[in-house]
């Protein structure tokens, strides 16, 4: 019979803790300012109006605009949030959208694809290295 009761503690504990955690969301999405909810619009206008391209450019492996516009839609949806959830986490990521996109602002595709390649390097180094520590362990 304890051992029932200490299980729907467990329960109301969960539960109290999942409210407060709605209940700050909420507040966070009522206090943000104009200024993340404009970059909410203009993110998710660019992503949607985007769409289109975007996936004639992933097809042909091409990198433009589409790809441009996107990582700045991306970028801005990230601001929001960030300035919704966690600073700490999608500021960061927002940043480095927007150094993404840089040169394909400048029209240096080439250094867009070099990034890119880099980036695909870095996950694949870092996942031999996972294989191999578990190989080890």
């Amino acid at each position: 019979m304890n051992r029932r009761l200490g299980n729907q503690n467990w329960i109301y504990i969960f539960a109290l803790v999942g409210v407060l955690v709605a209940i700050y969301v909420v507040y966070q999405f009522l206090t943000a300012g104009l200024q993340a909810y404009i970059a909410l619009i203009a993110g998710v206008m660019l992503l949607i109006g985007n769409l289109p391209e975007l996936a004639r450019a992933l097809q042909q492996r091409q990198w433009g605009s589409a790809v441009h516009n996107t990582l700045i839609g991306l970028a801005l949806v990230s601001y929001f949030v960030g300035e919704i959830v966690l600073k700490l986490l999608f500021w960061p990521l927002a940043i480095l959208l927007l150094f993404l996109a840089l040169p394909l602002t400048l029209n240096r595709v080439g250094v867009a694809r070099a990034y890119a390649n880099a980036g695909r390097n870095v996950v694949s180094q870092a996942r031999q290295l996972l294989r191999l520590r578990q190989r080890t362990l």
